[in-house]
């Protein structure tokens, strides 16, 4: 049997890896568009900004150790131009020789990944205009900040990739930097904490502006208009304003998706027989919305590939149970983390909802450790749906690691289908240099409990 993978990142990899596991005498093939695979892009911000030294230690495996450890070629610079559904052919072009080739499969997994998302009004080609997706992105922008005495930046996005990013450059002695977004993230007041924490280290924040054009004032000079008429100048622009499935070579073809999204079932199958897709080319099942999403984060990305990499194999394997959308990043000193769905989602569910949002000590307001105890408020964010008592969905933002990562207990809430009562009860650990004795998720839902009828 022949299997080919589209995509050399984890998703593809997993789906590969699981297959070979299997059949030790398939013949697998995985074709990967770039020059590097399976390697942490959500590292690319530290390795930017020299936290993280050395590049390579982004990489899991090299095409090199796969394939010694794994018996699976990895053709790199190989460009999947199209795919004959009905024949079972992909047709594959060498980047660097431009020979243009087919190759049958059997089987099919389709991991072509996200890929930036674009505005036509903020298209424009200059050397000081940036984006930070791939390794070679972040070798661009590295080196420009090498050649280049850069004085000011505008980062257009206010999402994950701007927010790491936008502290980078400031680590990297940049100064005049300013973060233009719709929200920092967060739709709550929860954003308050992040904008406070941007303005502390001197970022210029403006929000719900909306940017109508960016121009070149000249070779080292970029200008941004705004829809009130305000403008901005900046030696260099960072778009991050999302990201987008990677998968026009799928358009006009008969297989599904949603915006560029493929729709799979809970074990990674197309509508196209064995076809199947992982990753961030597909949409995924929001447990509390219950309908597909498209929600573009590695942990399930490397859940799905390993799914469909062993549905293939024919081994029993439990179906992708979805996600409750949760997803933690840090902005300078302040650690943020959110789950579940917003109060207008929960609104268009028909659910009647309340929320809270209490200031807490993240740890016991005694231990000297950490600094001033005042400094060490984290604040913890709670959307219920007051006539069940179901959690809907969570926000935290903490001083410190620990504290950002309690977002995985309420996930694990959400996961659950918990109410608020049984998120009370949590026999949750307490020692002073981790958390007072009444944790801030206890008194988040001890505060709820008070709302709910």
């Amino acid at each position: 049997m022949k299997l080919v993978v589209i995509g050399g990142n984890p998703a593809g990899l997993s789906a590969a890896s699981a297959v070979r596991r299997a059949h030790r005498d398939w013949i697998i093939d995985v074709y990967e568009k770039g020059p590097y695979i399976s390697y942490g892009s959500c590292g690319l911000p530290y390795y930017i900004s020299g936290i993280v030294e050395d590049r390579d230690k982004l990489i899991t495996i090299t095409k090199e150790q796969f394939l010694e450890k794994r018996n699976i070629p990895v053709h790199i610079y190989q460009e999947v131009l199209s795919v004959n559904f009905n024949a079972k052919i992909v047709k594959v072009k060498d980047i660097k020789t431009n020979e243009i080739f087919e190759k049958g499969y059997d089987y099919l997994v389709i991991a072509t990944g996200g890929k930036p998302k674009i505005r036509p009004e903020i298209t424009l080609e200059h050397n000081n205009i940036f984006h930070v997706h791939t390794i070679e992105d972040a070798d661009r922008v590295k080196n420009s900040l090498i050649r280049n005495d850069f004085k000011s930046g505008i980062l257009l996005g206010a999402g994950y990739i701007n927010l790491e990013m936008i502290e980078a450059y400031k680590a990297l002695g940049i100064d005049d930097l300013t973060i233009v977004g719709p929200r920092l993230i967060f739709r709550t007041k929860s954003q308050d904490y992040i904008k406070e924490e941007l303005e502390k280290h001197g970022i210029k924040v403006i929000l719900g502006k909306y940017v109508k054009s960016l121009e070149a004032v000249s070779d080292k000079r970029l200008k941004i208009s705004l829809g009130n008429g305000d403008s901005l100048e900046a030696d260099f622009v960072q778009i991050s304003i999302g990201v987008v499935p990677n998968t026009d070579i799928f358009n006009n073809t008969k297989l599904k998706m949603v915006r560029g999204a493929i729709i799979v079932d809970e074990y990674m199958r197309t509508n196209v027989e064995n076809v199947f897709a992982a990753g961030d080319c597909t949409m995924v099942y929001h447990q509390i919305l219950k309908q597909n999403m498209y929600i573009p984060l590695a942990p399930a990305a490397n859940k799905q590939g390993r799914i469909a990499g062993n549905t293939i194999a024919g081994n029993k394997v439990d179906p992708f149970p979805g996600v409750v959308g949760t997803s933690v990043w840090k902005v300078f000193d302040l650690y943020c983390g959110k789950t579940g769905i917003t109060g207008a989602e929960a609104k268009g569910l028909g659910y009647e909802t309340d929320s809270v949002l209490i200031e807490s000590n993240e740890i016991a307001h005694y231990y000297p450790n950490r600094g001033n105890q005042f400094e060490l408020k984290m604040t913890t964010y709670l959307l219920f749906n007051v006539k069940t008592h179901h959690l809907l969905g969570a926000e935290i933002t903490a001083p410190s690691p620990l504290g950002g990562k309690k977002i995985d207990v309420l996930a694990t809430a959400l996961a659950a289908k918990m109410k608020i009562e049984d998120i009370q009860k949590l026999d949750l650990s307490y020692a002073p240099p981790f958390a007072p004795v009444w944790d801030s998720i206890l008194i988040a839902a001890n505060v709820a409990r008070k709302k709910c009828r």
